[in-house]
């Protein structure tokens, strides 16, 4: 299923206004209990669960399409090469499978029956996916159409650096991954520390609080500390899952999925070990 980037952030934004309207909601009911911070827990999977989801569907499209693309483009280079017509070629690689292009070929070759020109379709083309590599790839043929050359050569060329592009572009996401597994051993290392330490911490806290010696009374109740505790681990889980995000799919939007899956894991840490 194709999901836009234009999607993407619409769904952001209905999500985000229904997160802090059902956040809003609930101040007028637990204002003054610890509940309020599950309820921040449930309003934060409200507002990146949807658009995470969303994400991880077009990356999965995008993938698909820039896979296919060289394949695509060898296969117009082939037929080039023994004399078929451009428009020809187009319509024999709208029927082969190539996935979700093959969609959008079909859409290509159509408008192009409709009589626009070769150039101004795949113009359109490019704008209609709105990938950078595609463009990239579109603008290259263009290009080089425009100042003379074997097309053949030029589909050629294109589909070996969109190949090098893919290629650098896993590599680079594989090299990261450790980055990311950084983020996730953080704040899991900071919720088994917390509830490690609790017991005593908290308990010892209670002891102290119950005497009478006014200069070794706690600043924080054990409950308003595991408040202070569950607020920061939600904090740590959204600025880490964005920075993940960006460093390993390059977009912020990306690391969503992350932020849901950190802040889901404190939730019911808390509420198990600490509620």
């Amino acid at each position: 299923m194709r999901i836009t980037k234009k999607t993407i952030k619409m769904l952001s934004i209905i999500s985000g206004i229904a997160a802090a309207i059902f956040f809003i909601i609930s101040l007028f009911f637990y204002l003054t209990s610890s509940t309020l911070d599950y309820m921040l827990v449930i309003a934060v999977t409200i507002a990146a669960g949807p658009p995470s989801i969303a994400s991880m569907m077009h990356s999965r499209w995008q993938n698909k399409i820039e896979k296919a693309t060289p394949e695509f483009l060898r296969d117009l280079a082939t037929a080039s090469r023994i004399g078929i017509p451009i428009q020809v070629a187009f319509e024999h690689a709208s029927n082969r499978m190539y996935g979700p292009l093959t969609d959008e070929l079909k859409i290509l070759v159509a408008h192009m029956s409709w009589g626009m020109g070769f150039n101004d379709a795949l113009t359109e083309f490019g704008d209609r996916i709105d990938l950078p590599l595609i463009k990239k790839a579109t603008v290259l043929i263009i290009e080089a159409g425009k100042h003379g050359g074997d097309l053949a050569d030029i589909f050629d060329a294109t589909a070996g650096y969109v190949e090098n592009v893919n290629a650098w572009t896993q590599k680079r996401r594989m090299q990261t991954q450790p980055y990311v597994a950084i983020f996730y051993f953080s704040v899991f290392i900071f919720l088994f520390i917390i509830i490690v330490i609790s017991g005593m911490m908290f308990s010892q806290a209670s002891k102290i609080g119950s005497t009478n010696v006014a200069f070794i009374k706690p600043i924080l109740t054990p409950d308003q500390s595991k408040r202070l505790f569950l607020d920061t681990a939600l904090l740590e889980s959204l600025f880490g899952g964005l920075i993940a995000g960006k460093i390993n799919e390059d977009s912020f939007l990306d690391g969503l999925k992350h932020v849901t899956v950190l802040s889901i894991v404190c939730g019911v840490a808390f509420y198990l070990f600490l509620h």
